[in-house]
């Protein structure tokens, strides 16, 4: 089947932070360049964390795109991923409640271009990824490693999944356990993974997909995927969440004042159609 065949039947997650007008000004930039794909679920549920009271102006936002979104608004903002953990977990919650089986869990900062929905995937599979590699990982594994199914490290920003399958994503009791512990710690640097060993919030993604036997496909073509190999090796990229780097459709556009590596022409270019837009070029 196609990809769309999936999306029309998903539901639209996305988590984001909202502290200043120029947030909620680059967000309606996203959404605008998201539309055609976004019209296409059966509906969005959007988590967002502040800092400032602008509950109000996101609310009005989204409803003036999506008049019956599902807005889910966190009282407390944990920060870097204690927030994301905390958001995560208000999504499965919500589908937990509302029997709702599949969603397609994304982030603000996400773009998704027309014509991935023409990209085709398996129809029997559960959780449908992006993987995630940074050059770290060439420490580890050969080329072909990642290949035979030796390899699985799950993005969190973009992945589609039948929550009915699940039992947890994070287990709650843990996560307040452990932002207990790192807020007693002296100048603590807010990357709680190098205080606690596979505290990252792709660890426990990929923990719930493994614990639960969870079926799954890769969004990437094996010839694709090589290509991102070559690019992660030869510019020597540590963040395996692949921030700028545009992969069947889907870019994790986290700078959009730079340049994005498009893996279909294997070079740099503007993403044309976010940079040219006139409400980002007067937020910046």
């Amino acid at each position: 089947m196609i990809l769309q065949k999936l999306i029309n039947k998903s539901y639209y997650c996305s988590i984001g932070y909202i502290g200043s007008y120029e947030d909620l000004n680059r967000l309606e930039v996203y959404i605008n360049h998201n539309l055609p794909i976004l019209i296409e679920f059966k509906n969005l549920i959007i988590v967002t964390n502040y800092s400032g009271d602008f509950q109000k102006e996101n609310e009005d936002l989204w409803k003036e795109y999506f008049p019956d979104c599902i807005l889910i608004d966190l009282e407390k903002n944990r920060g870097h991923s204690f927030g994301i953990a905390d958001q995560e977990n208000a999504i499965i919650d919500y589908c937990k409640e509302n029997n709702i089986d599949w969603i397609c869990k994304s982030t603000h900062d996400i773009t998704i271009e027309e014509y991935s929905l023409q990209l085709k995937i398996p129809e029997n599979k559960d959780f449908y990824y992006l993987e995630g590699v940074g050059i770290g990982c060439f420490d580890e594994y050969k080329i072909k490693q990642f290949f035979n199914g030796d390899y699985f490290y799950p993005q969190t920003n973009f992945y589609f999944l039948n929550t009915s399958k699940i039992d947890y994503l994070y287990d709650k009791e843990y996560i307040n356990e452990t932002y207990n512990y790192i807020q007693n710690l002296d100048e603590y640097n807010g990357r709680v993974w190098e205080y606690i060993k596979d505290w990252t919030c792709e660890d426990f993604l990929k923990k719930c997909i493994i614990r639960n036997n969870i079926t799954k496909h890769h969004l990437v073509s094996p010839e694709k995927f090589h290509i991102l190999l070559q690019i992660v090796d030869n510019y020597r990229i540590q963040d395996s969440s692949h921030k700028n780097i545009l992969i069947e459709g889907i870019c994790h556009y986290h700078n959009p004042g730079k340049e994005i590596l498009d893996l279909e022409l294997k070079e740099r270019r503007w993403h044309t159609e976010f940079m040219k837009s006139q409400n980002y070029l007067n937020s910046n």
